[in-house]
């Protein structure tokens, strides 16, 4: 079944309701909104953290299966893309640690000449050398704007330790982007190398 059949699907139909129970779930019209306001974002999330398209798609797919079997998910929007993030992660972390010897990245396509598309593939390329709960960290932080907060409850970590991680993360990846030869605008303006 594909991601989209999935959403269209009835939940009673998807076996998450038998006919005598009561609607313990989240039922069909809710579901349909949450995935509208959440599929884009979550989606991203995945495909950058999992650094390719390969396990992207069943992750999220699985994430919103278990959505599905959360007794009595709360209706707030904000909970429930905290729900959907930290049942993404905790995806993510299980599918590392079946497949810790295999690592590896998708190459990336680089038969764009466009200058924007090939600094997005750089940067793409830098990013995916972080490790895979650094990149988490950094893309919760600065693509989804997620605080700290959030974030420890998406990965299951303390709101301090966020902190930690996270300027830790970010310096390995300024690290990373100086040896790829990005310089930041303050040090071009400087001439510091």
């Amino acid at each position: 079944m594909t991601f989209e059949q999935m959403a269209a699907e009835p939940i009673a139909a998807a076996g998450v309701l038998g006919e005598s129970d009561t609607p313990r779930t989240m039922d069909e019209q809710a579901f349909h909104a949450c995935y509208r306001r959440t599929a884009g974002p979550l989606r991203a999330y995945v495909v950058r953290v999992m650094g390719g398209m390969t396990h992207a798609d069943d992750i999220v797919q699985e994430t919103y299966l278990r959505l599905l079997r959360v007794e009595r998910p709360t209706d707030d929007p904000s909970a429930q893309r905290a729900l959907l993030m930290r049942i993404a992660s905790n995806l993510m972390i299980d599918h590392w640690r079946r497949t810790r010897h295999d690592r590896n990245v998708e190459p990336v396509d680089r038969g764009a000449n466009d200058p924007d598309v090939a600094l997005r593939l750089d940067m793409a390329r830098v990013f995916s050398t972080l490790r895979p709960e650094q990149r988490q960290l950094v893309w919760l932080a600065y693509v989804e704007g997620a605080d700290h907060k959030e974030i420890g409850a998406a990965l299951g970590v303390g709101e301090r330790s966020v902190r930690v991680l996270l300027h830790r993360a970010k310096k390995k990846l300024a690290g990373l982007l100086r040896d790829a030869g990005f310089r930041s605008s303050a040090r071009d303006r400087h001439g510091d190398t």
